[in-house]
């Protein structure tokens, strides 16, 4: 009982998962307007995939060999990138007047490492946004909400616009 007193009066920690993209954004916005509260600490996750960067045709020079300086000019251009996203979303913070602090995760999928990110952080809560994709394409695709509703081990809001 002392340790959910401690808990509330200290904050919750919101994990919300960005990327971007107005669907994103729409669930930092919910967030703001609806559940924020001044003791709270939110870490803003943007997941980066793998496999769209090991899987680019750029890395080779002909189909059997490697071109390892076209790889380190790649990898060094994918960071670039995320820094420039990750210092974006920290803007979004400090503008919003929230604590907080933005991380990137390297995974395999981005639902994989919101959730690796919420236990590595102790998050209380999840938020991620939706592109509403239908059942068919959720299947075929897969869907980064429905992958952190099944596998979170903390409550999950996601919101739509």
């Amino acid at each position: 009982m002392a340790d959910e007193a401690a808990k509330t009066e200290s904050g919750k920690t919101v994990l919300i998962a960005i990327d971007g993209s107005e669907q994103a954004r729409n669930a930092f916005d919910w967030y703001k307007n609806n559940i924020f509260k001044d003791t709270d600490k939110v870490v803003l996750v943007h997941a980066v995939e793998m496999h769209e960067i090991l899987n680019s045709q750029q890395w080779y020079a002909t189909p059997y060999s490697f071109d390892k300086d076209t790889l380190f000019a790649i990898l060094e251009k994918e960071k670039e990138k995320v820094t420039a996203k990750l210092e974006e979303f920290a803007q979004l913070l400090r503008d919003s007047k929230i604590n907080g602090t933005v991380k990137s995760v390297h995974s395999s999928s981005p639902g994989e490492g919101i959730c690796k990110i919420a236990k590595e952080v102790n998050a209380d809560l999840i938020i991620t946004g939706t592109r509403g994709m239908g059942s068919v394409r959720r299947t075929l695709l897969g869907s980064v909400s429905d992958y952190i509703l099944h596998h979170a081990h903390v409550p999950v809001i996601v919101c739509r616009h």
